[in-house]
């Protein structure tokens, strides 16, 4: 799982980054091309308590990260690059840093590279 999200931080800065500095405008199919990965990811966080939250808390959890991936299937189906963008850094960033995201900027081999 944590090397999931190391790769998907790493995918997520790229993409957001080629947005707003270079000004690119593959994000929403940059980010369709995560969806596997996201699926896989998003999957584990709901199929148990994970964080072993108390019932209240994990109802919250896990209705934060459904609201996380409808608005992914929003900016998917709508093609829309200002929700793909918010949704990949401001939503999906906030749930890959629970599993430290300081070595995403690196690479999943450590070396800035696949």
């Amino acid at each position: 799982m944590e090397a999931l999200a190391k790769e998907l931080l790493y995918q997520i800065n790229d993409i957001c980054i080629r947005r707003h500095y270079l000004k690119k405008t593959d994000t929403v199919e940059r980010g369709i091309g995560l969806s596997g990965q996201i699926q896989q990811f998003t999957s584990a966080l709901l199929e148990g308590n994970v964080f072993c939250l108390e019932e209240a808390e994990q109802t919250g959890f896990q209705n934060y990260v459904l609201q996380v991936l409808e608005d992914y299937v929003e900016a998917s189906v709508q093609r829309d690059m200002v929700l793909m963008a918010d949704v990949l850094d401001y939503g999906l960033r906030e749930l890959l840093n629970i599993f430290g995201g300081e070595g995403a900027k690196e690479g999943p081999d450590g070396k800035g590279n696949f």
